[in-house]
């Protein structure tokens, strides 16, 4: 019994992990609130099934890794906005190279 609440512990991370992805890729961060409004129903489960102790590591463990890849997701998502529009800003601001022209 012991070692499905460990696989219940890993699904449980994976999932926030996935849900931060999202959440940062596409939302703002309150919506991390309802997020962990869910995190907490799955550890409170597991807490009933396992534990006090398990469901409290479930809970933190799920919260944080949902936050911490939230965070990177958001973060990997404006540097790549940022990039391109720097490249945009640097086309338009350098002039044009001219050709070279080849004596024959």
């Amino acid at each position: 019994m012991q070692e499905q609440g460990g696989q219940i512990l890993i699904v449980l991370m994976i999932a926030s992990a996935m849900a931060g992805v999202v959440l940062g890729r596409f939302l703002r961060a309150y919506a991390l609130v309802p997020a962990t409004a869910l995190i907490l129903v799955a550890s409170w489960y597991l807490g009933l099934e396992q534990g006090f102790a398990t469901g409290a590591i479930a809970f933190v463990a799920s919260a944080v890794i949902l936050q911490v890849v939230y965070c990177a997701s958001l973060l990997i998502y404006l540097l790549i906005a940022n990039l391109s529009v720097l490249d945009q800003v640097q086309s338009e601001a350098s002039p044009q190279m001219p050709e070279s022209q080849i004596a024959f």
